[in-house]
C-alpha cells in the first residue's frame, strides 16, 4: 500500500512537471506568433494583448521576448484596444484599496516624456490641492523615469516609507488626512518581472503610458492626466469608462508639457459622466485669461534631482521667490480641485489653492503625513538644508 502511494505521488509530480512544460511551450509558441504579427506592422487585438500581458506579469516570458515585445509596440504605436487590455490586466493584478472618505478621492499624474527638465509640478500640486480640504488625494507614483525627480524620489528624500510601510497605513492616511502616497511597485507586484528590463532599455515603453491609468484606488472620483504625446489626447478619453471615473481632465500644454502650463496655451479634454453616459468636451485654455502672467520654460526648469526636490519644498512651505514656479503649481492645483466636482471655475480654484498656501496648510499637511508614515528626522534635515523654520 505504502509503495503504491509513493508511486502515485511520483506520478502526480511527473504530471505537474509535464503540464508546466506544456504551458511553457504553449506560451513560447504564442509569443512567437504575437511577435511576428507586430514585426509586420500589424496590431494585436484586445484578447491577444490580454493574453501576452497576463503571461508577462505572471513571469512566464523570457527577458528576450519582453524586450522585443516592448520595442515592437514602441515602433508600431499602441492603439486604444491594446492600451485597454494592458490597463485591465495590470489593474486586475494589483493590490486594490477602497478608502472611506466624505471627500471625493482623486489623483493627478502625468505620463511624462516631455523631457523639459521641469521640477515635480504634479506632486507639489497634489499636496497643495489636498491641503484645501475640498478633495482627498490618492497619489499614485514611482521613481523618476523621464523627469529629474519622480514623486517617489521626493517622498523618499523627506522620509516617507516606500516599500516598508503597510498598505493599511496608506489607506488611513487618505481617510484621516486627505492624502496618501501609493508607491507603484508596492501595489503592482507583477510588474517586478519587467522592472529590470525597463531599466536596461532606458527608454519609455507602454508601461509609462499606462502607469497613471492604473491607480490601485478603486473608488477614485476623478483624475487629472497629463500627456506629452498629443495622440493620447484622443485615445485616453476612451479609457476613462473602464476606470469608472466620474470626471477626468486630460491636459497638455502646446509646448509639449504633460501639465497645464503658464508657458503657453493648453488643451484640456473634459470627460464627465452624466445621465448614464460619458460626455467629452474640449477646451483651449490661455493662462493669461486666469490672471496668471505668461512665463518661459527657462523660469521653471531645474538642473538636477536635488534642485527639483528643493523647489517643490520651497513652494509647499511658501518660501518660493520664483513666482513662475508657484503660479504653475497653483494652476495645476486648481485643476485637481476642479476634477473633484464642486468647483467649476479654474480662477476660483486658483484662489482657494493660493489661500491655503498663504495660510501654511500644505506645510502642515506634509509634516503630518511624514510623522505618521515615515522618518520625520529626514524631513527636518531637508528643512534645515533650506533654512526652513517649522511653525509649532
Amino acid at each position: 500500500m505504502s509503495s503504491n502511494i509513493k508511486n502515485t505521488d511520483k506520478d502526480i509530480e511527473t504530471i505537474k512537471s509535464d503540464q508546466n512544460i506544456i504551458t511553457t511551450d504553449r506560451v513560447y509558441l504564442q509569443n512567437q506568433i504575437y511577435l511576428k504579427k507586430l514585426s509586420t506592422g500589424q496590431r494585436l487585438n484586445y484578447n491577444e494583448m490580454r493574453s501576452v500581458m497576463t503571461n508577462i506579469i505572471n513571469g512566464r516570458c523570457s527577458d528576450v521576448f519582453v524586450s522585443a515585445f516592448l520595442m515592437a509596440l514602441i515602433l508600431n504605436g499602441e492603439d486604444l484596444e491594446e492600451l485597454k487590455a494592458v490597463i485591465e490586466i495590470i489593474r486586475g493584478s494589483s493590490i486594490p484599496i477602497n478608502p472611506v472618505s466624505d471627500l471625493p478621492i482623486i489623483d493627478n499624474c502625468g505620463t511624462g516624456g516631455d523631457f523639459l527638465n521641469t521640477f515635480n509640478i504634479s506632486t507639489t500640486s497634489a499636496v497643495i490641492a489636498s491641503s484645501c480640504k475640498k478633495i482627498a488625494i490618492a497619489k499614485h507614483g514611482n521613481k523618476s523615469s523621464s523627469s529629474l525627480s519622480g514623486s517617489a524620489d521626493l517622498f523618499e528624500y523627506i522620509g516617507h516609507r516606500l516599500d516598508n510601510g503597510d498598505i493599511l497605513s496608506i489607506v488611513k492616511s487618505i481617510e484621516n488626512y486627505g492624502f496618501g502616497f501609493l508607491y507603484a511597485p508596492k501595489f503592482h507586484p507583477g510588474l517586478r518581472y519587467v522592472s529590470k528590463i525597463r531599466k536596461e532599455l532606458g527608454i519609455r515603453t507602454i508601461f509609462n503610458k499606462v502607469g497613471p491609468l492604473c491607480n490601485p484606488c478603486r473608488n477614485l472620483y476623478g483624475q487629472v492626466i497629463g500627456v506629452a504625446d498629443p495622440a493620447l489626447l484622443t485615445i485616453i478619453p476612451g479609457i476613462i469608462p473602464i476606470l469608472s471615473l466620474q470626471r477626468a481632465m486630460i491636459v497638455r500644454s502646446h509646448d509639449g508639457m504633460d501639465e497645464l502650463s503658464t508657458t503657453s496655451r493648453n488643451t484640456i479634454i473634459h470627460v464627465t459622466f452624466q445621465d448614464g453616459k460619458y460626455i467629452i468636451q474640449n477646451e483651449l485654455l490661455d493662462p493669461v485669461s486666469l490672471g496668471l502672467p505668461r512665463s518661459s520654460i527657462q523660469e521653471i526648469i531645474v538642473r538636477d534631482r536635488m534642485e527639483s526636490i528643493n523647489e517643490s519644498l520651497r513652494i509647499i512651505y511658501g518660501i518660493q521667490s520664483n513666482k513662475s514656479k508657484e503660479n504653475i503649481v497653483l494652476l495645476n492645483s486648481a485643476a485637481a480641485l476642479m476634477v473633484g466636482g464642486d468647483i467649476e471655475c479654474l480662477s476660483d480654484a486658483i484662489s482657494i489653492a493660493r489661500d491655503s498656501l498663504n495660510e501654511g496648510r500644505p506645510q502642515k499637511l506634509l509634516e503630518t503625513i511624514i510623522k505618521n508614515s515615515g522618518d520625520v528626522s529626514k524631513l527636518e534635515q531637508a528643512e534645515k538644508m533650506l533654512n526652513i523654520r517649522r511653525e509649532n
